[in-house]
C-alpha cells in the first residue's frame, strides 16, 4: 500500500478546544442509512451480539450477488461502537452511510447489552471483550467467504479491536483461517492505557464526564445483568462517583477480574500494540479530554501502524469547517486507499 496521507483537518471556527469538539460530536446526524438485515451472533458463554448489515450502494444485495454492473471489489467492513453506544450512534450511522456509498458492505455491531443486544446478555461488555470482536468478524468472514475484510472501532470499540489484533499477533489467541483477509483496521481515540485514562477521569475537571458515563452505564445495564444476585449485591448503597470506583466495584468483579487495576492491566491494548500485524490507523487528538494523548506516545508501535495525532478534535469529535465530520473523511480515505 502507498503511505497514507490523511485529508487536511480544518476545525470549525466556533467549536474550539477538546471539550466543545467532544460535546459537538454527540449531536444527532442528518445522515440516513437503511435498516438493513439483522444477525444475532451467539457467543460461547451463551450471550449474544447483534450485527446490522447494509449492502454497498453499488448494485449488490446482502449476499453479495450482483444486480447491476460494478467495478468495486467484494469488500466487507465491521464497525464497533464506544462506551454506551450502539449501532444507531450518530458516528456509526455517518460512517456506515459513507462507507456503503464507496462500495463497502457494512456491518454495525451492537456489543453485549447494547442496542438490539440489550436483552440478550447476562455479562457486561467491557474494554477487554476482544473475543466478541473475533466473533463478529468471524461471522462476517464466513458469510462472505471471498470478501476483503476491514474493521474500525471508536473509543472503547477501538481498544477492543486493537486488543483482538495484538493478541493474535502475539500468539496469545489462535489465528483464524480468514485472518489473512483482514486487510486493514482503524481505531479512533481508543483508551489503550486504561489505568492512565482512569486516572485522568478522576480529575476534578473531568467530573462532568464521570457523571455522564456513570449515568449512561447504569441506565443501560441489561435486564438479565440486573437480575443477577451478584449485581444486586455489588450495587447496594450509593452509586460510584468515579469510573475507577465503578470498575472496581462492578465491572471487575462481575467480569472475573481482581479489581479495577487488574482489569485495566489485562484489558488495555497497550500491552499488545507492538504485536499487531494488521495494517492499522490509530487516530487521536492532542486535546482529547477523556483519553490523554500521552497514551499514544508510550507503546512501541509496529511498522504496520500509522498513528495520526491532530492538534484538536476532542474525543472522537474532529468537527471541521461547516460542521463537517473529518473523522469520517479520514476513516473513509484510509479504508479506500490503494
Amino acid at each position: 500500500m502507498r503511505p497514507f496521507s490523511p485529508p487536511p483537518f480544518r476545525p470549525d471556527r466556533l467549536i474550539r478546544g477538546g471539550h466543545l469538539q467532544t460535546i459537538a460530536s454527540l449531536r444527532s446526524t442528518r445522515e440516513k442509512i437503511g435498516i438493513g438485515q439483522q444477525h444475532v451472533v451467539q457467543l460461547p458463554d451463551g450471550d449474544a451480539i447483534v450485527l446490522h448489515e447494509n449492502a454497498s450502494v453499488d448494485g449488490r444485495d446482502f449476499g453479495g450477488r450482483e444486480f447491476g454492473s460494478s467495478n468495486q471489489a467484494d469488500r466487507s467492513i465491521v464497525l464497533f461502537h464506544g462506551l454506551s453506544g450502539c449501532h444507531g450512534s450518530p458516528y456509526m450511522v455517518r460512517l456506515a452511510a459513507r462507507l456503503s456509498r464507496t462500495g463497502w458492505r457494512v456491518y454495525r455491531v451492537d456489543m453485549r447489552g447494547c442496542g438490539a443486544a440489550w436483552e440478550l446478555s447476562r455479562e457486561l461488555s467491557h474494554a477487554g471483550r476482544s473475543e466478541d470482536v473475533l466473533a463478529a468478524i468471524d461471522f462476517v468472514a464466513r458469510r462472505n467467504p471471498t470478501s476483503q475484510l476491514a474493521a474500525a472501532g471508536v473509543s472503547l470499540g477501538g481498544n477492543q479491536l486493537l486488543r483482538f489484533a495484538g493478541r493474535i499477533g502475539a500468539g496469545l489467541d489462535s489465528q483464524p483461517e480468514w485472518f489473512h483477509r483482514l486487510d486493514r483496521i482503524a481505531a479512533v481515540a481508543p483508551p489503550i492505557d486504561l489505568l492512565r485514562c482512569s486516572e485522568n477521569m478522576g480529575r476534578f475537571s473531568r467530573r462532568i464526564y464521570n457523571y455522564y458515563f456513570i449515568r449512561s452505564l447504569f441506565d443501560s445495564i441489561a435486564p438479565r445483568v440486573r437480575e443477577r444476585e451478584s449485581f444486586q449485591r455489588l450495587v447496594a448503597g450509593r452509586r460510584p462517583k468515579t469510573l475507577f470506583e465503578l470498575d472496581d466495584r462492578l465491572t471487575a468483579p462481575l467480569s472475573g477480574f481482581g479489581g479495577a487495576e487488574d482489569y485495566y492491566r489485562q484489558c488495555g491494548a497497550t500491552s499488545v500494540a507492538a504485536d499487531n500485524p494488521v495494517s492499522t490507523m490509530v487516530l487521536a487528538s492532542n486535546d482529547d479530554p477523556i483519553v490523554p494523548v500521552d497514551c499514544f506516545k508510550n507503546p512501541d508501535w509496529p511498522a504496520t501502524t500509522d498513528v495520526i495525532l491532530t492538534e484538536t478534535g476532542g474525543h472522537a469529535g474532529f468537527i471541521g469547517r461547516g460542521r463537517t465530520h473529518w473523522m469520517e473523511d479520514c476513516l473513509v480515505a484510509w479504508m479506500n486507499r490503494l
